[in-house]
C-alpha cells in the first residue's frame, strides 16, 4: 500500500463543543483544515503535516471538483453544413486552494510563508492529493498569490496547473486499495473490485476510467504481463475493440507488453510479432473480452485509471 497521507495520530481537526472554562487540544482549531501531500513520482509522498516547517499552516479551503475543459479539432467536409470531429483532448486547468497561517509575530508569519513557497513552487511538475478527494492526483505546477497579512497573520491563494487535464488513481489495476483507487471509481454495480489477473483463456479486463486506454495516441500507461509458454501462432485480442497481437513463434517465459513496447525475458520482441498499428492493444470504457490463443500460464493487467474530475 502506498503511504500518501502522514501517519501522525494527532493530525490537525476542528474542534467541535468545548466545556465550559476548557480549551481546545493542541492539535485542535476553530476552522476546518484539509490534508494534501506533493510527489515528484506518485509513489513517494511528503504530507504537509509532516513538513516542520509548515506546522500550523493549514488548507482552509480545497479545490472544487475539477471541471474537464475538452478540446475539439474539427474538419470541414465540402459543402456539408457543420464540421465533424476529428479528434478530442482535455487541456490543462487550473486547481486553487487556500491556506492561512496565525503567527506569533511578524518575523513568525514571514518565515511560515517561505516555508510554503518552498514546499508548493518548484520548475519542475509534481504530483498533488488532497485527503477530501481520495485516491485522485494531479500533475503540474503551482504558483502562489501575494498573502494578504493582517498583522501576524496571513492567508493566500495557490493555484496548481493541472498539466495533464485529467486525474490519475493513485494505484494502479494490480493495487485494489480504495484509497489508492479514488471515490467513485466506476466499480461494477455489484459493488465488487473486478480481477486483472487471469489463467483462464477468456476473461474480461474492465477500464473504470472515464476515457479510452490508448498508449499509442494518448500515451497511457498499459502493461500487459504473460508468462507461461506457446507452442506458436500465439494471439492476443480484445474482443471489444477489435484489437490483436500474434506472435507465430513459440515461446517460454515472460512476455510483456509495456505500452508499445514487448518484451520477452527483457529482451527485445518487436521484430517477432505483428498485429494492430504493429502492435498494440487499447482498452474501451467499461467492459473489455478478451481472448488468448495458443497460451499456458497467467495474464495480468497493469494501468491505472484516468479521470475526468
Amino acid at each position: 500500500m502506498i503511504q500518501v497521507f502522514s501517519s501522525r495520530k494527532n493530525k490537525p481537526k476542528q474542534y467541535g463543543f468545548v466545556d465550559l472554562g476548557a480549551s481546545p487540544k493542541n492539535n485542535e482549531i476553530s476552522y476546518p483544515t484539509v490534508e494534501f501531500s506533493t510527489s515528484p513520482n506518485g509513489i513517494d509522498w511528503t504530507s504537509c503535516y509532516d513538513v516542520d516547517n509548515l506546522s500550523g499552516v493549514y488548507c482552509y479551503s480545497s479545490p472544487n471538483v475539477p471541471v474537464a475543459k475538452r478540446s475539439d479539432k474539427t474538419k470541414k467536409i465540402g459543402f456539408q453544413d457543420g464540421s465533424r470531429l476529428v479528434s478530442t483532448s482535455y487541456d490543462s486547468r487550473e486547481l486553487k486552494f487556500k491556506l492561512i497561517y496565525h503567527g506569533v509575530d511578524e518575523t513568525d508569519a514571514m518565515l511560515k510563508f517561505e516555508a510554503t513557497q518552498r514546499f508548493l513552487v518548484s520548475r519542475e511538475a509534481y504530483w498533488i492529493t488532497f485527503a477530501d478527494w481520495l485516491g485522485r492526483m494531479y500533475y503540474g505546477t503551482a504558483t502562489i498569490g501575494e498573502p494578504e497579512f493582517s498583522v501576524n497573520d496571513w492567508t493566500c491563494e495557490v493555484t496548481f496547473t493541472d498539466l495533464m487535464g485529467l486525474s490519475r488513481s493513485i494505484g494502479t489495476s494490480l493495487s485494489p486499495v480504495e484509497d489508492e483507487w479514488g471515490v467513485n471509481n466506476n466499480v461494477p454495480n455489484n459493488g465488487e473490485y473486478p480481477p486483472y489477473t487471469f489463467k483462464e483463456n477468456k476473461f474480461s479486463v474492465y477500464n473504470l476510467s472515464d476515457v479510452y486506454i490508448d498508449p499509442e495516441r494518448r500515451g497511457h500507461q498499459l502493461r500487459i504481463t504473460l508468462r507461461g509458454s506457446s507452442n506458436g501462432s500465439f494471439q492476443i485480442k480484445n474482443l471489444t475493440t477489435g484489437d490483436f497481437i500474434q506472435r507465430p513463434k513459440a515461446f517460454n517465459g515472460t512476455w510483456v507488453l509495456d505500452g508499445v513496447n514487448p518484451t520477452l525475458n527483457n529482451d527485445g520482441d518487436q521484430l517477432n510479432i505483428t498485429g494492430t498499428h504493429g502492435g498494440v492493444i487499447t482498452l474501451s470504457l467499461g467492459k473489455n473480452d478478451f481472448q488468448i490463443d495458443n497460451f499456458s500460464g497467467k495474464v495480468s493487467f497493469d494501468f491505472p485509471f484516468w479521470r475526468l474530475s
